[in-house]
């Protein structure tokens, strides 16, 4: 038994990074020394934790099973540990943060900046990330997720609400019919925010479609599906304070201007229970910043850009 909890670190940070290198590098011992010890674990325990090829590591399911329980006992004692050490010292350390690139462009660049000049002496990693991450195994101690489920027992906290609308440029009308009812989105191209998936709903007093789009193009960043309704190349969801300033100069109008996009949130996730005195700073820090944007009015001088 004693054994394995000190080889219960090995196997979480092999299950975070899905290299052994990489493992081996935080962990601050030999790759060859890393993959032994797991190997002699899995011979201990008479099952596989990990499957291994030349590129790719990836936890069995007893390996996952594991991986649960495991990562709930190290994060009690690093909890233990932070409660007693590290909350007794000036605030300090690091803190890995992930969002997507937008997020970060539009709507944390003044409040990140804010929070690195009252701490100086807490570090910030920021990771760009195009994908849904699942923070009992991905390397973050705060995320910024937009329309993602969280597993528990992770905590989510609602920052801001996002409600998107249809938008497109008149050039594409000189080349396809004005839609007059959802339905008609099928005969124009559209343009698809890819993190949000290809079934757009609509709403108008109470009333809800669900439509199947094929989209003609699908981007990752917010922007360029932006740009290239500007160009007249299809329909996109954008934000109200995104669209507003076109909008005002007639590069873009409001389609189906009656119907409303689906209600987004953009939540901050962090692990249960309590946290380390830099992260709860931090955490404090951003909901504090966002509690102030409750006015609409507020919130559009501010998000010039974004979604």
């Amino acid at each position: 038994m004693h054994s394995f909890l000190k080889d219960m670190p090995l196997l979480v940070e092999v299950a975070r990074w899905k290299s052994f290198s990489k493992a081996a590098e935080v962990l601050d011992i030999g790759a060859s020394t890393l993959s032994r010890r797991i190997r002699l674990l899995e011979e201990k325990m008479g099952v596989l934790l990990f499957y291994r090829d030349t590129r790719n590591v990836e936890l069995t399911p007893n390996g996952v099973f594991l991986l649960d329980r495991c990562e709930f006992l190290l994060t009690e004692m690093q909890k233990a540990y932070d409660s007693v050490v590290l909350n007794m010292m000036e605030p300090a350390g690091l803190i890995r943060v992930c969002m997507f690139t937008d997020t970060y462009l539009q709507l944390m660049k003044t409040a990140l900046c804010d929070f690195a000049t009252s701490w100086p002496n807490i570090k910030i990693n920021v990771t760009f990330v195009e994908r849904p991450v699942d923070m009992r195994t991905d390397p973050y101690d705060v995320a910024f997720l937009i329309e993602q489920s969280v597993a528990p027992p992770l905590i989510a906290r609602k920052m801001l609400t996002i409600e998107p609308s249809l938008y497109a440029s008149p050039k594409l009308f000189q080349r396809f019919r004005i839609p007059v009812e959802p339905q008609d989105l099928h005969d124009i191209p559209c343009i698809a925010l890819e993190r949000l998936g290809y079934h757009w709903v609509l709403s108008k007093e109470g009333y809800q479609v669900t439509l199947e789009i094929q989209p003609a193009y699908t981007f990752s960043s917010v922007d360029l599906c932006r740009e290239f309704a500007l160009a007249g190349l299809g329909v996109t969801m954008l934000r109200k304070q995104l669209a507003t300033d076109d909008e005002k100069m007639g590069r873009l109008v409001r389609v189906l201007p009656e119907w409303m996009g689906r209600k987004h949130d953009l939540k901050l996730v962090t692990a249960p229970g309590q946290l380390p005195k830099r992260t709860r700073l931090f955490v404090d820090h951003m909901l504090a910043y966002y509690s102030s944007f409750q006015d609409p009015r507020t919130i559009s001088s501010y998000f010039k850009n974004g979604y």
